[in-house]
């Protein structure tokens, strides 16, 4: 067991009506998931996750400043396999955590507020807790309309998403029509449809928020 009082991210998942995926599916879905927390553990080699019966994932983040950032991979990362495909996210910071090997059996106050989050979720499928109240208050509202704009993309338009938020150098235009191996107009067109430069400007305000924080 590894006491940690700095703080750490915790993101909690399942996934919205697992039960009538086929088993191809579902296969595809675990596969999606294993990728992207293998992604996110190339971020920070300390990061830690978990998949409990296949349809809950988990992550233990302490580069917290990209909590925001795995968060959506997470979520467009799913909803990119196609419209049958959609997750829920609860994701907390907080300091002081009791860190285990088992991701499943670590305790602190992260994992309480993200589990506790996850539970309440009922119509929407994102929310945000921390142990400081003004960081939680600042990005409520914020973060409920980008729930909204989650919910409302289209799997093509998460796949088009996808490699911008995973480029930690960021991608032009150009580089991301070649990727997908689509017309440039096409590329940016998506993009711009799925209200990626306000998605990508609200990250970088998380990523200011936390980096600002001072815990003791």
């Amino acid at each position: 067991m590894e006491i940690s009082h700095k703080p750490i991210a915790v993101i909690s998942g399942d996934i919205v009506n697992s039960t009538k995926l086929t088993s191809e599916q579902f296969e595809k879905l675990l596969k999606r998931i294993k990728d992207i927390q293998t992604w996110i553990s190339v971020g920070h080699s300390s990061n830690a996750h978990s998949i409990e019966r296949g349809d809950e994932f988990q992550s233990v983040v302490h580069d917290i400043e990209c909590a925001l950032r795995y968060t959506i991979i997470y979520r467009i990362g799913i909803k990119a396999l196609g419209k049958e495909f959609d997750s829920r996210i609860s994701f907390a910071i907080a300091s002081n955590a009791d860190l285990r090997e088992s991701v499943s059996e670590s305790m602190g106050k992260a994992f309480v507020l993200s589990g506790r989050g996850l539970k309440a979720l009922k119509s929407d499928k994102l929310v945000f807790n921390s142990d400081r109240f003004e960081l939680t208050e600042h990005f409520d509202l914020l973060f409920k309309y980008l729930d909204r704009q989650l919910t409302e993309l289209t799997s093509r338009q998460c796949e088009v998403m996808l490699p911008m938020l995973q480029s930690n150098e960021g991608l032009s235009i150009n580089e991301l029509a070649e990727r997908l191996d689509v017309a440039t107009a096409t590329a940016s067109k998506s993009l711009k449809a799925s209200g990626w430069p306000l998605i990508s400007e609200l990250n970088l305000r998380f990523i200011n928020q936390v980096a600002g924080l001072t815990y003791v």
